[in-house]
């Protein structure tokens, strides 16, 4: 724990995380790309560990985040962040911590969500840049991707 950090134990953590899961997986909108879980009380151990070091623990687990990766697998869209994930996130955390870590612990969240929304921006440019050069080379290649489809 950073030495200037206030406190968050991982039952707190743990606690906001259960409620949040347990709002997702009946959420008219979070709950299909949540439903690639299978194991929620690993989901939960992980997530909960992630926030405890995001909030300054010390690492207890060995686990590899990749977290950009993993949200772009499940079709998150920056969306589905802002306007779904995030207020849900948000009220869970004001219901249960106080205000004051509640605080802390949002302004992390926020920092990351506009990670994965830049991630998810630069993600979209490459890949359109990375078509176009197909495109370009392969005048005969009569694309179907969502790209030419919907333009």
């Amino acid at each position: 724990m950073r030495p200037d950090s206030p406190h968050i134990s991982k039952e707190k953590i743990s606690e906001v995380v259960d409620a949040f899961y347990e709002r997702v997986r009946v959420h008219p909108v979070l709950s299909e790309p949540f439903s690639v879980v299978r194991d929620w009380p690993h989901h939960k151990e992980i997530i909960t560990h992630f926030w405890w070091v995001q909030l300054g623990g010390a690492r207890y687990m060995d686990y590899q985040y990749h977290v950009a990766p993993k949200h772009r697998e499940v079709g998150f869209t920056p969306e589905l962040l802002n306007g779904h994930w995030l207020p849900l996130f948000r009220t869970t955390v004001r219901e249960t911590v106080d205000p004051e870590l509640a605080d802390i612990w949002l302004e992390q969240t926020e920092r990351i969500g506009r990670s994965l929304h830049m991630m998810h921006v630069f993600g979209r440019e490459k890949k359109k840049k990375a078509h176009n050069n197909l495109v370009r080379i392969s005048p005969l290649f009569e694309c179907m991707c969502a790209l030419c489809v919907f333009a």
